[in-house]
């Protein structure tokens, strides 16, 4: 009973352990077993290394023993990068193969990590395809089949490999054909018209978009010639080129013809210009060798449709042993788009030159119209923007957007093709007188005038500062005036005024007391008297002219409000102050000469202009002071101004002050009567 325990426990023991090991695994994934899961896997879920075992059949394989393969089944074809495979591993061999899954510039892949064949089958029947659904993901990797004609053949293509490689062109586009296994180059298939079969591969860009499908054929039995090639294309008739316009297929896809004409442009890569009687176009080699300007040439190529003209392209050239030096066709601008691919004359203005590495682009503008002259090689020395230039080259049309071209069936320019210097002719140089001189004079004349400018600012503001210095020399200067008069006027005050006051006064008490004194001692004494009196009046007046006390005691504005009101007190003469803008504070010597001019016209107004009434303006503009007396009175004589006998200033005293102010003066009769008098001072 005790062992059926022990056993029972162990057993129960070990399921728990299974049970905690499975519950912390995580689940597995189901393993993909055919082409198409594998092809539906993101590019996320391919990296994720997942499980494959596919059976199917190898369709394609680069080399043998280590190779890259393809393999396809019932669903759809994988690619699988290098891996040795078996020696008895085939084309048509049917394998297993175990891997894991990757993504690459042609979608999801498949790792193999061993491959085990299971013997031949028959390889999968090929879709027959256009161009457009080789393009498609479902077909990539698959066998295909397609119909066209070789446009050319090569060996040791791009990829490095000794493999022919064809171009194959289809209804919708060119293909490159691989047939791998095929050393020897076959120039007899050009031309023909075959049926390829193999595996379609992309061509992939940088952002792995399938842009060009490429088939890789296994040997030569993969390409059945359907419609053989003309063997002796150059024996056949030549078709002339203004023929070759209704003849070219759209697509492509036509076979070769032959055309025959003379060489008018060689261009610097791989193309060059062909003409007869009627038409020019452009021929595209297959080869490097170009034929020379001016040989006649027998040309066979493939007719394609191109920018506005037909093109021959993939062709061969020979020489037929002649030279021939066609006339150009002398026109207009506006008529030379009519003439595509032959080679013109025109004459224009030259714009500008355009120099690059490898050649020289001149614009030319006539009738309001413009092209674009190609020239290799320097441009002649002495030509510049304005001079005529005479251009012989090929023509080349310019269509612009093809929607428009389409909607409106009208070029939008062209340019001319020049095979070198003796293409181009200077007619006439440009004048002296362009548009670059004239840029230069005027900025040079601006220039002198900036200096003009620059000179008369630096003058001004110098002549400004020196008057400045000059006003503030004058200002400490009348400062110091007015502290030596104020210094007088007070000694003056304290000295003589005093002692004539003294004096006076012991004079009167002396009076006082002369009651019976003789009359001659008398008389004396009232003429001391009268002189003492007269003395001590002109000592006052002298302190009061020495001292501006109406400015030490009040603003500008006040006093002379207060000396107008105080002339014209007790008169019948009506007295006016007017102040205009925002009062503020001049320098000294300013305010003391405004209020001894502004008393002395007042004062001329009251007593010889008998005026009714005087108004005085004063002005507080934003650089100036400005004041103005008007005054109905009978107005003056000016040539009979002078100094004033009982002591006024007169006409040559304001003028002086107005002249120590580098002020504006001017005193003149108004025409209704009356007098005018403005003073204007600058920079306060």
């Amino acid at each position: 009973m005790i062992s059926v325990i022990r056993h029972f426990r162990t057993s129960a023991t070990g399921l728990l352990v299974l049970a905690g090991l499975f519950s912390e695994c995580p689940g597995q994934e189901q393993i993909l077993r055919t082409a198409a899961e594998v092809q539906r896997l993101s590019a996320t879920d391919a990296r994720q290394s997942r499980d494959v075992r596919l059976q199917g059949v190898v369709t394609y394989t680069w080399h043998t023993g280590t190779t890259d393969f393809t393999l396809e089944d019932d669903t759809g074809a994988v690619w699988c990068p290098t891996i040795e495979l078996p020696f008895d591993c085939r084309v048509g061999t049917e394998v297993v193969i175990e891997g894991r899954t990757d993504t690459g510039p042609l979608g999801p892949f498949v790792h193999a990590l061993t491959v085990r064949p299971l013997g031949p089958r028959a390889l999968p029947p090929p879709r027959r395809s256009t161009f457009e659904e080789l393009l498609s993901t479902p077909l990539n990797g698959r066998r295909v089949e397609i119909i066209g004609i070789v446009r050319g053949q090569r060996m040791n293509p791009d990829l490095g490999l000794d493999w022919l490689a064809l171009e194959l062109a289809t209804g919708g586009g060119r293909i490159t054909v691989n047939v791998t296994h095929e050393a020897t180059g076959h120039p007899e298939l050009i031309d023909a018209t075959v049926r390829i079969r193999g595996v379609n591969l992309h061509v992939t860009d940088a952002q792995q978009q399938a842009f060009l499908p490429m088939i890789n054929a296994h040997t030569l039995a993969d390409v059945e010639v359907i419609t053989p090639a003309n063997p002796r294309p150059f024996d056949q008739p030549p078709t002339p080129l203004a023929s070759i316009m209704r003849s070219a297929n759209v697509a492509g896809a036509g076979h070769r013809l032959r055309a025959h004409g003379v060489v008018t442009f060689v261009s610097q890569e791989d193309s060059f210009y062909l003409q007869d009687e009627l038409r020019g176009l452009q021929v595209f080699l297959r080869e490097d060798l170009r034929p020379v300007q001016g040989e006649v040439v027998d040309v066979v190529g493939f007719p394609e449709p191109g920018a506005f003209s037909p093109v021959l392209r993939d062709a061969d050239w020979r020489p037929t042993g002649e030279k021939a030096s066609p006339p150009p066709d002398r026109v207009s601008m506006a008529e030379a788009t009519k003439y595509d691919g032959r080679l013109l004359t025109v004459e224009g203005r030259l714009l500008e030159i355009a120099t690059g590495d490898r050649e020289n682009v001149l614009t030319l503008e006539a009738e309001n119209r413009r092209c674009r002259v190609h020239i290799p090689g320097p441009v002649l020395a002495g030509w510049a923007a304005g001079s005529i230039v005479r251009a012989t080259g090929v023509c080349s049309v310019e269509i612009g957007a093809w929607e428009s071209f389409v909607a409106y069936r009208k070029p939008t320019g062209f340019s001319l093709l020049v095979q070198n210097s003796d293409g181009i002719e200077l007619v006439r140089p440009a004048p002296w007188w362009n548009l670059t001189r004239v840029v230069w004079l005027l900025a040079g004349i601006a220039a002198v005038l900036c200096g003009a400018v620059a000179v008369v600012w630096w003058k001004t503001k110098s002549r400004l500062h020196e008057t400045i210095r000059t006003r503030n020399a004058a200002q400490e200067q009348f400062v110091a005036v007015l502290t030596e008069r104020a210094r007088i006027a007070r000694e003056i005050h304290d000295t003589l005024a005093q002692g004539f006051a003294g004096i006076s006064v012991q004079l009167e008490v002396l009076n006082d007391w002369m009651h019976d004194a003789p009359a001659s001692l008398k008389r004396h004494l009232d003429l001391a008297r009268d002189l003492v009196r007269t003395s001590l009046d002109e000592a006052r007046r002298s302190v009061w002219n020495l001292r501006s006390q109406a400015l030490e005691e009040t603003s500008l504005n006040e006093a002379l409000k207060r000396l107008g009101e105080h002339l014209t007190q007790g008169s019948k003469t009506d007295f006016e102050l007017k102040v205009e803008g925002q009062p503020r504070g001049l320098p000294t010597d300013v305010e003391n000469n405004l209020l001894r001019i502004g008393q002395e016209a007042i004062t001329n107004a009251v007593r010889h202009a008998s005026a009714s009434r005087i108004s005085l303006s004063l002005s507080y503009l934003a650089d100036q002071v400005r004041l103005v007396v008007r005054d109905d009175g009978k107005g003056f004589d000016p040539s009979r101004v002078g100094p004033s006998a009982n002591g006024g200033f007169g006409l040559p005293g304001m003028r002086e002050r107005a002249d120590a102010m580098h002020a504006y003066f001017a005193i003149a009769p108004e025409a209704e009567g009356g007098t005018r008098l403005e003073l204007s001072v600058p920079h306060v």
